[in-house]
C-alpha cells in the first residue's frame, strides 16, 4: 500500500517507520512547513490511504479535503468529536470511506470491550464507584486523552448510576454521578490508562500499559488494510466486530 501522512509529529514517524518494515511506501508527507491543505490533488495521487495526526482543529477539514479527493483516511487525531455529526455527513455526500479512533493500539480496543462486560455486571452492584486514571508523556498536545474519555463515556453508558465524565481537578466533594478522569503528563510514558471499580472491600481494575509506539502504528495499517474497498464513517470496533465474526 501507499501512503500519505498528514502530520509528521511522533505518530507519524512510527506509522512511517512500520509501513516500510511492511514493505509498504511513504509517497507523501504533510507538516506545518507543507500543510495539507495547501497541497494539489496531484500530490496525494498515488497514495491508496492518508493517515492523520495532525491537530484537533485541522481534523475535520483534513477530513473533507479527502472525502472530496475520494482518498480513505485514518484519523488518528483527537479533541475534534463534537463534529462527528458533521464529519457523517461529509462522509455520505461524498461516499467516502473514514475510519477514527482515539487509540489504534488492538490492545485497547480489547480493553474497551472488557470494560462493557465489566459495566453490565457493575451496573447491579452500587457499592462499586467507577472512575478513569491516565498517564501520558509530557509532549502529549490533549488532557485528558482520547482515550480516557472514551472510557469515561462507556462506563455512563454503562452504569445507570453515572450520568457524564468529569475531567478536572476537583476542590470539593465530586458530584457522585461523577465518572472522574485524572490525567498525568510526565517522562516519556506512552501511554497508560486504568478503568477501575472500587467499593469499601476491595478495587477491581483493567489496565492497558503501552510498551511503544509500534503497537499504535501496527493498528493503523491494519486499519488501513480493512478500510479499502469500504465507504462510510467506522471505528475500529467495526474493524474489530469484522475479525470477531470471521
Amino acid at each position: 500500500m501507499k501512503f500519505a501522512l498528514v502530520g509528521t509529529g511522533q505518530m507519524g514517524h512510527a506509522v512511517a517507520r512500520e509501513a516500510e518494515a511492511e514493505s509498504h511506501e511513504v509517497v507523501a508527507r504533510f507538516h506545518s512547513d507543507r500543510p495539507f491543505l495547501e497541497a494539489s490533488r496531484s500530490a496525494v495521487e498515488d497514495a491508496d490511504v492518508a493517515v492523520d495526526f495532525s491537530l484537533p482543529d485541522l481534523a475535520v477539514p483534513h477530513l473533507r479535503r479527502c472525502c472530496e479527493w475520494e482518498i480513505p483516511l485514518v484519523m488518528g487525531t483527537t479533541g475534534w468529536y463534537d463534529a462527528l455529526d458533521e464529519a457523517q455527513a461529509v462522509v455520505q455526500r461524498h461516499d467516502a470511506s473514514v475510519l477514527y479512533a482515539p487509540n489504534f493500539s488492538i490492545g485497547v480496543a480489547v480493553l474497551s470491550r472488557a470494560l462493557d462486560r465489566a459495566t453490565a455486571l457493575m451496573d447491579k452492584l452500587d457499592d462499586y464507584d467507577a472512575f478513569v486514571q491516565e498517564l501520558h508523556h509530557t509532549k502529549k498536545a490533549d488532557s485528558p486523552s482520547g482515550t480516557a474519555q472514551m472510557l469515561a463515556e462507556q462506563i455512563v453508558d454503562g452504569l445507570d448510576r453515572k450520568d457524564h465524565v468529569e475531567p478536572e481537578t476537583q476542590h470539593r466533594r465530586i458530584d457522585p454521578s461523577a465518572v472522574h478522569v485524572s490525567s498525568t503528563r510526565a517522562g516519556t510514558a506512552f501511554g497508560e490508562h486504568t478503568v477501575a471499580f472500587d467499593s469499601p472491600f476491595d478495587r477491581v481494575a483493567l489496565r492497558h500499559r503501552a510498551k511503544n509506539r509500534r503497537g499504535f502504528a501496527a493498528g493503523v495499517l491494519r486499519a488501513a488494510k480493512w478500510l479499502r474497498g469500504r465507504s462510510g464513517l467506522f471505528t475500529l470496533d467495526d474493524v474489530l466486530d469484522d475479525w470477531l465474526n470471521a
